[in-house]
C-alpha cells in the first residue's frame, strides 16, 4: 500500500488572497464605470429610469446577503459617482482593453510632487476672507436687494456654487477678478425651482433658512458628499418650523431632497443637540426677513458658542434687531443696512497652515487680515504658540484695515509632544482640522526629533494612519512617532496618496517641508481637491520660500494699444457679375 502523497507547498497568507480580491473588485468597478458611461444620454447623464432600475436591482441583491443599510444605499451612491484615471495607451497591456480598460490614447495626469525648497520662508500676502462669512454677506445682500462688494475672496467652488444658486433666485451677483459684487436689485423670493448647492452643506443650509420663512417649495441637489450625507436630524427638526424635507432617493438621508414650507413659524424653537450648527446659522441669518420675530434656543446645543461667534457679528454689522439671553437668540424682522464693503476676518482653515510654515521651515509669515474670534480658531492659535511659534497681531495701518497676523520661528520644529499638551487644547480644535496637529507632529518626527500623537477627539484614526504611512512614519502603542524602514519609505515615495479632504492635502504639503534631503518629495494623487478650496494655493506653494506678493491692480503697467488707422481711398469695389442659373 503506497502512502498518499501530500502537497507540501506553503499556503499563501490570507492577507495576500484578500488583496487579490480587492484588486478584482476594483477591476469590476472600473468595468461597471465604463459600461455606465456607454449608457449616458446625449447630455452626459444616466436616465432616471435606468438609475432607478439599477438601484432596485442592487438593493434586492444586497437584501439577500446583508442587512446593512450602508451597503444598499451609500455604497451604491458611491459606485455611481466614483471617478477613475484614464489609462494611457502606451501602458495598455494586452487583454486589458475593451470594457475593462479606459479610453485608448487618453493621458493619465501624473501625481503632484510636493518638494518645496528647504529654506526659511518669507511670506507676506493679503489673507483670503472667511469663506462662510463671505457667503453669509452675499445671502444678506440677495435677500435685501442691497449692493455691496467683498474682496479678496477665495473664489473657490463653494463660493462659486453659492453665487450661481443666489443668481438663480434672482440676485444680481457678479464675480470680478478676486471679489464678488452685489448689485442693487429687488429682494429675492422663494421660487419653486431646482437649486444645485454644489458640495457644501453650508450652501444648502443658507438656502434652507431662506425658504423657511414663507410658503414655498423647492428641490435641492448636490455633489457626492451631500448625496452621502446624513440629514435625518434636519428632517426630524423641520416640522417644528412648519416645514417638511423629503429625500428623493429611497432609503437615503442625503440630497437630492424636496422642501415644503408652510411659512407659519412658531414664536420660539429649541435646537436639538444632534442638528448641525450650520442649520441654526442659516436660520438666524434669514430671520430678519421673516414676517414675525423668532427666538432660537441654543442652550442645549454643544456648538452654541461657535454659532454665536459666527453669526452675531454679521447680524450686528448689518444693523439687525437681535437680542441674546443665556443662549436664546431673538431676531425681529426689520430692514437691514448693509455696509458697502463688509469687514470680514481671514479664512482660519487656510491661515493656520500658512502660519505654520515658519514652524516647519523657520522664517516668517505675514497675513493681512483680522483673526476670527471663533473657538476653533483660538484653539489653533494656542496650539501653534504651545509648539513654539511666535504669534502676534499688529494694529491696523495704511492698506491694512483689519491689521496683520505675524508668525515667526528662528528654527524648524524638532519637538512636538502633543500628548503632553493640555487635553482641552486638542479637544477645542474642529474635527476637520485634525490634520494640523498630525502634520506638525510628523514634521518633528521626520527631522529626527521627539514627537508623540495621542488619540484625537473625533478624528478618523484610519486617515491618520494612512497619512503617517505615506510620509514614512508609524505610531507606536504609546503614541510615539517613529520612522519606518528606508525600503518602505522608498516604496511609499513611488506611490501617490489621495488626500481624503483639502485639509489633509495641506497636511501633506507641510510634511514635505520637513522631508529628508534624500527624499525627492511626497506625491499627491488628487491636487485638485486643494484647488477646490483655495485655487491659488499651488502657485503660492511652488514659489516657496519667498512667494512674490500680488501687485495691486492700480500699479500694473499696461501697454497702450496702437491707434487704429483709417485709410480712405478713391477705389471702388465692383462685385463680379453673377451668371444666370440654367
Amino acid at each position: 500500500m503506497t502512502e498518499q502523497s501530500h502537497d507540501t507547498r506553503p499556503r499563501r497568507p490570507l492577507r495576500e488572497v484578500v488583496s487579490d480580491i480587492d484588486r478584482d473588485i476594483l477591476r469590476l468597478l472600473l468595468r461597471r464605470h465604463n459600461l455606465l458611461a456607454r449608457m449616458h444620454n446625449s447630455k452626459g447623464f444616466l436616465e432616471p429610469a435606468e438609475e432607478k432600475a439599477l438601484r432596485e436591482s442592487w438593493e434586492a441583491a444586497v437584501s439577500r446577503v446583508s442587512r446593512d443599510a450602508r451597503l444598499s444605499g451609500r455604497f451604491f451612491s458611491l459606485m455611481q459617482e466614483v471617478e477613475f484615471l484614464p489609462r494611457p495607451s502606451a501602458q495598455r497591456e494586452e487583454g486589458e482593453g475593451g470594457e475593462d480598460g479606459q479610453a485608448a490614447g487618453a493621458e493619465r495626469r501624473p501625481a503632484f510632487n510636493l518638494a518645496p525648497a528647504l529654506r526659511p520662508v518669507r511670506l507676506a500676502m493679503s489673507a483670503p476672507l472667511a469663506c462662510r462669512a463671505t457667503r453669509a454677506w452675499l445671502m444678506l445682500a440677495a435677500a435685501s436687494g442691497q449692493a455691496l462688494r467683498i474682496e479678496p475672496c477665495l473664489m473657490n467652488d463653494p463660493i462659486v456654487d453659492c453665487v450661481k444658486a443666489l443668481n438663480q433666485l434672482g440676485a444680481g451677483l457678479n464675480r470680478e477678478e478676486d471679489g464678488v459684487t452685489a448689485r442693487e436689485t429687488a429682494p429675492v423670493g422663494a421660487p419653486d425651482k431646482v437649486l444645485h448647492v454644489g458640495d457644501s452643506a453650508w450652501n444648502f443650509f443658507l438656502l434652507l433658512g431662506h425658504y423657511l420663512g414663507r410658503p414655498s417649495r423647492a428641490k435641492f441637489t448636490g455633489e457626492t458628499s451631500l448625496k452621502l450625507a446624513d440629514f435625518s436630524a434636519v428632517r426630524r427638526f423641520l416640522p417644528n418650523l412648519g416645514a417638511r424635507l423629503v429625500h428623493v432617493v429611497p432609503k437615503s438621508d442625503g440630497l437630492p431632497a424636496r422642501l415644503e414650507c408652510s411659512g407659519i413659524l412658531p414664536d420660539a424653537a429649541a435646537l436639538p443637540a444632534d442638528v448641525p450648527a450650520e442649520l441654526a446659522e442659516g436660520i438666524l441669518l434669514a430671520a430678519p426677513f421673516y414676517e414675525r420675530a423668532l427666538t432660537l434656543d441654543l442652550a442645549a446645543h454643544p456648538q452654541q458658542q461657535l454659532i454665536l461667534a459666527r453669526v452675531l457679528p454679521i447680524l450686528r454689522a448689518a444693523d439687525a434687531d437681535i437680542s441674546v439671553t443665556e443662549g436664546r437668540v431673538r431676531v425681529a424682522p426689520g430692514p437691514l443696512r448693509l455696509p458697502a464693503r463688509p469687514r470680514l476676518p481671514l479664512e482660519p482653515e487656510l491661515a493656520v497652515f500658512l502660519l505654520a510654515l515658519p514652524l516647519v521651515l523657520s522664517g516668517e509669515t505675514r497675513l493681512d487680515g483680522g483673526w476670527p474670534q471663533w473657538p476653533g480658531a483660538q484653539a489653533a492659535w494656542e496650539l501653534l504658540q504651545a509648539l513654539g511659534l511666535d504669534l502676534r497681531r499688529e494694529q491696523p495701518g495704511e492698506g491694512r484695515p483689519e491689521g496683520t497676523v505675524c508668525a515667526h520661528a528662528a528654527a524648524p520644529l524638532k519637538r512636538a509632544s502633543l500628548a503632553a499638551l493640555p487635553a482641552g487644547l486638542l479637544a477645542g480644535l474642529p474635527t476637520d482640522w485634525a490634520p494640523l496637529p498630525v502634520a506638525l507632529a510628523a514634521c518633528a518626527a521626520l527631522r529626527g526629533g521627539e514627537a508623540s500623537l495621542p488619540e484625537l477627539p473625533g478624528a478618523d484614526m484610519s486617515e491618520v494612519t494612512s497619512f503617517l504611512h505615506t510620509v514614512g512614519l508609524e505610531r507606536t502603542a504609546e503614541g510615539r512617532l517613529c520612522k519606518t524602514e528606508q525600503a518602505t519609505l522608498q516604496q511609499n515615495a513611488a506611490q501617490a496618496w489621495n488626500a481624503p479632504s483639502p485639509v489633509w492635502a495641506l497636511a501633506l504639503a507641510l510634511a514635505a517641508c520637513a522631508r529628508d534631503t534624500r527624499n525627492q518629495g511626497f506625491r499627491l494623487g488628487n491636487p485638485g481637491i486643494m484647488t477646490g478650496l483655495f485655487p491659488a494655493f499651488w502657485t503660492l506653494y511652488n514659489a516657496l520660500p519667498e512667494p512674490a506678493a500680488k501687485k495691486p491692480a492700480g500699479n500694473e503697467k499696461t501697454t497702450a494699444a496702437p491707434a487704429r488707422r483709417r485709410i480712405i481711398t478713391t477705389a471702388v469695389a465692383v462685385p463680379p457679375e453673377l451668371k444666370e442659373e440654367e
